[in-house]
């Protein structure tokens, strides 16, 4: 071995050594506040009722009065946290006592409106057709609460029967038969949801299938898509799990993702940044070996084509972390997605 060539490789196991006790330490770390957060609640339960008539006062323009469990049903939402009872002494209050939550007072209402619609349901779900409009100042609110996969849950469709269970807030699992593949996708039909910038898929083990950005012609129609993927897909940029290789533009087979496939779980982050007319999609693979792949995409809406979140499987999945594109709900006029400011 040339001594270039060796200093290259002492290099390389000098990092990979180096990023390993990274991920050491940031895992302790991690599992050491998880365990704070778990003392905390214990030794600091929640002390209110869920019967107590909470009095609050919106934006000092609107005096209401709610039960606790209205504020706390989602679970795991900042909102939820903050009526909680913890903190029911050290919340802001005006001279009359009443908690002051310093909101737009036409956007809360809605909030409140869509919470009591979802309570006075036996199933706890609200109708597309009677959930708030997702505007810019709606969405924000939303999302400093963590409100969005509440209000905006998760709804993925596809043509072949498959069980969607919500099993924390903000997570669901898809399953279906071993023996069966299925194939679906996060829609932005009718402009119920801001659309996905990020999203977390865990395959089980055992578990097989596909998982990144599919190109797909939103007519309302039924969704018609292969389920294999084999070649170079237009304008999609999609990870094949078990022989971890990605089919996409040209320029993408080029830097297929070929690792050897364990029977452990796989853990899959999809993401999308960039401008609204070039966008970056792009995969990332967290078991053992760090790899990913992008694609740039010019004509994100060409010819009525958008390019949607896509899961294929045959087993189960988890779907988690979603993250809404918040910002591209324009302020003062319709945005491509037909979303307004008012």
């Amino acid at each position: 071995m040339t001594e270039p060539t060796e200093s290259i490789t002492n290099a390389v196991t000098h990092l990979h050594n180096l990023l390993q006790t990274k991920e050491k330490e940031l895992k302790e770390r991690e599992a050491d506040f998880s365990r704070r957060v778990k003392l905390f609640e214990t030794t600091n339960p929640a002390m209110g009722s869920d019967n107590d008539i909470i009095q609050l006062n919106v934006g000092g323009r609107t005096n209401i009065a709610v039960l606790r469990n209205l504020l706390t049903q989602f679970e795991g939402s900042m909102l939820a946290a903050k009526f909680s009872g913890r903190w029911d002494d050290s919340m802001e209050k005006d001279r009359d006592g009443n908690i002051f939550v310093d909101q737009d007072p036409e956007n809360f209402m809605l909030l409140i409106n869509y919470l009591r619609m979802r309570m006075n349901n036996q199933l706890k779900r609200v109708p597309n057709a009677h959930r708030p409009k997702p505007t810019y100042k709606l969405c924000m609110m939303l999302e400093y609460y963590n409100l969005l996969p509440g209000v905006y849950p998760q709804k993925w469709v596809g043509g072949e029967p498959f069980v969607c269970e919500e099993i924390a807030y903000g997570t669901m699992t898809l399953s279906a038969n071993d023996n069966e593949v299925v194939s679906v996708v996060h829609p932005y039909l009718y402009m119920f949801t801001p659309e996905i910038l990020e999203f977390t898929v865990e395959f089980d083990k055992g578990s097989s299938g596909a998982v990144g950005w599919f190109s797909l012609q939103d007519k309302g129609e039924d969704i018609e898509f292969s389920n294999t993927f084999t070649s170079v897909l237009s304008n999609s940029l999609i990870l094949n799990i078990a022989e971890r290789t990605v089919f996409g533009p040209n320029e993408i087979l080029e830097q297929n993702m070929r690792i050897d496939h364990n029977e452990s779980t796989t853990k899959v982050v999809c993401r999308r940044s960039g401008s609204p007319t070039q966008r970056e999609f792009s995969i990332e693979v967290g078991d053992n070996a760090k790899v990913a792949a992008t694609m740039v995409d010019k004509v994100h809406t060409t010819n009525g084509c958008r390019v949607l979140p896509m899961i294929q499987f045959s087993g189960k999945v988890t779907v988690s972390a979603i993250k809404y594109a918040t910002d591209e709900l324009c302020t003062g006029s319709k945005n491509a997605y037909n979303f307004e400011s008012e």
